[in-house]
């Protein structure tokens, strides 16, 4: 392949560059290119006939006429069938919004080698509106969805180009239908991680003096495959599954989510764990007046800080995405935190936990995941009830199969809550699960059973006193004598260095007279020194990655898609002033940034060492 492009496929795309690579020795299926052309043309195979891609004739007019025919949104994400050539890939990004981000998707990995090896295409490959999918359409596929997510997207779309589409139309179809499933899902994560990122990091350094030296989960890694788990979810049926749980206490690891955890308690049912992962302070309605003693707490980092406090000393930790918790951990020398799946629904952490532990027998209670027919929507003994948000006037949503009715109503929150369940369960065939929400939707992988049934599938079980006493042997290896502000010191000191130096250059750009905005000052010394400088700050950038990451996760995530919004308009006739304009905005989006981050170090982080118990 083309170095340019390799050198974009390494930086942008490792999974297609992988997948590219396994490809090697194997021609195109459906493709192959006519050398004798100039340039080289492709041609489609059918059968033993094959045609040109694009048509015989000029291929920009059939291209042009294509893209004539689309109705494409300023704000949108599409899956355009085929990469091809590159032709009308290219055409779509020099004629689409600057809102419009595509992910290009080309089942054969083969024909991208054989493409990549022809064709200079480093400028799509580079474009940040650009993304690029091939071979099984499975998660690591669809993963760069999150930039456009981060946006005011307007539709989510395929864009069909048929002489591609018609290789294998159930594969593309496929293909658009994963991507609007992914984007449903990770949608509102990203929604919450730009709106959240500052809690999480202000989460983040409150809950350091409770958690550095808090065992991880990982700890409990497959230990407990011989005992059923039950999770424990705050659907209207869990209020008649109470006896049921009561017998299982012994029999199964039972785990629960803030939602119903009063519940539980007030029924006499202490849980072996209890999980939670929002950041916000609602969560912690859960845990108000509830006699949580004994009871240990699994939660990430920036779970909300109250919570965090109230269990100090009973607290098992996991880490899937924090920059800055990473960053100390190696500094200290210990073990990478464990990633937990955080879908939208701690729910879904509680069942990312019972696969760690190695349980194969999982068993849903009150996972109802719908709205009951009398509107009832959650628990009685709950938060939501005590604002009577327990009952929902929704009437929209998805009609779908209950496990005891011929159908219940799941609106959009809960139906992406069950698509991730479905997903885990089959993902996941080793492990039996099973449902006993009477009142709730079918979960696909998961049969209905109910108490009796329920009870002869978890049989004796193993007595889950061992795991409330493994538990125990972790809370108490605990490490402490953590000294925080000496460990944040090179985070703090890389950081002050970047907001002085980008928001010195913001001040000094904003300081250029509008005079320097004509063609006629495009080579002036002040502008070819200030496109010069612009490299001090990407210098200083790339000087750390680890720091990087950690400023990028907080302020700085929202300020830079800020920005990106904002330079899609700058556009001057003089491409210098155009290009110093830009920079202008990034340095302030970086300025502002390192100033939250360290107001946060500061207003935060209220304690030098752990705190222990």
């Amino acid at each position: 392949m083309l170095e340019a492009n390799l050198k974009i496929l390494r930086a942008r795309f490792p999974g297609v560059l992988l997948r590219i690579v396994n490809s090697s020795g194997t021609a195109a299926v459906s493709y192959w290119y006519d050398d004798q052309s100039s340039p080289p043309k492709l041609m489609i195979k059918k059968g033993e006939n094959s045609f040109a891609a694009y048509g015989n004739h000029k291929s920009d007019k059939l291209i042009k006429r294509w893209f004539s025919n689309l109705r494409i949104h300023r704000e949108a994400l599409y899956a355009i069938t085929g990469f091809g050539d590159g032709s009308h890939i290219r055409y779509f990004l020099e004629n689409s919004s600057k809102g419009a981000h595509f992910i290009a998707v080309e089942k054969e990995p083969a024909l991208l080698r054989e493409t990549f090896s022809r064709f200079d295409l480093s400028d799509i490959l580079a474009d940040d509106r650009f993304m690029l999918g091939t071979g099984t359409c499975d998660d690591e596929f669809f993963k760069d969805i999150q930039n456009a997510a981060m946006l005011a997207i307007s539709d989510v779309n395929s864009v069909i180009f048929s002489p591609f589409h018609s290789i294998d139309e159930n594969y593309y179809d496929h293909a658009r239908n994963e991507m609007v499933r992914q984007y449903l899902v990770i949608r509102p994560l990203m929604e919450v991680n730009l709106r959240t990122g500052v809690n999480l990091q202000e989460n983040t350094f409150k809950n350091l003096p409770y958690m550095a030296g808090a065992p991880d989960v990982g700890e409990l890694r497959d230990e407990f495959r011989d005992t059923p788990f039950i999770l424990v979810g705050a659907g209207p049926s869990l209020d008649e599954s109470i006896d049921f749980l009561r017998e299982m206490q012994t029999k199964a690891i039972i785990v629960t989510s803030n939602s119903p955890f009063r519940k539980l308690i007030n029924s006499g049912i202490r849980p072996h764990l209890v999980v939670t992962a929002d950041p916000m302070e609602p969560t912690l309605a859960g845990f108000l007046n509830v006699d949580i003693e004994g009871v240990p707490l699994a939660c990430p980092y920036s779970a909300f800080p109250k919570i965090v406090e109230m269990f100090q000393g009973r607290i098992l930790s996991w880490l899937s995405v924090n920059p800055i918790v990473e960053n100390l951990k190696e500094q200290w020398g210990h073990k990478k935190g464990t990633p937990i799946m955080e879908q939208g629904t701690v729910s879904g952490c509680v069942l990312d936990l019972s696969k760690l532990f190695g349980c194969r027998k999982v068993l849903f209670v009150g996972q109802d995941m719908c709205i009951r027919d009398d509107g009832k929507y959650y628990t009685d003994d709950s938060s939501y009830a005590d604002s009577g948000a327990h009952y929902s006037q929704e009437t929209r949503g998805h009609k779908l199969p209950g496990n005891t009715q011929e159908s219940v109503l799941v609106e959009g929150r809960l139906f992406v809550y069950l698509k991730t369940f479905e997903k885990f369960i089959s993902d996941n065939p080793e492990v039996e699960y099973r449902n006993l929400a009477r009142t709730g939707v079918n979960i696909k992988g998961a049969p209905y059973l109910d108490y009796n049934e329920a009870k002869a599938w978890i049989g004796e079980g193993t007595d889950s006193q061992i795991f409330s006493n493994r538990v125990t042997t972790l809370l108490k290896a605990e490490i402490g004598n953590l000294d925080l502000e000496e460990s944040l010191k090179p985070l703090r000191l890389y950081t002050e260095k970047l907001l002085e130096t980008s928001l010195s250059l913001a001040i000094e750009t904003d300081l250029l007279p509008e005079k320097f905005s004509g063609t006629n000052y495009e080579q002036n010394s002040k502008i070819l020194n200030l496109l010069e400088k612009a490299n001090k700050v990407n210098n200083l950038i790339e000087s750390n990655n680890a720091f990087w990451h950690c400023l990028v996760d907080g302020k700085t995530k929202r300020e830079l898609a800020l920005y990106k919004r904002i330079v899609r308009d700058i556009n001057f006739s003089s491409k210098n002033w155009t290009a110093i304009q830009k920079n202008k905005e990034y340095f302030w989006a970086i300025a502002e940034g390192c100033h939250w981050l360290l107001n946060a170090m500061d207003e935060n982080l209220t304690q030098n060492s752990l705190a222990t118990a």
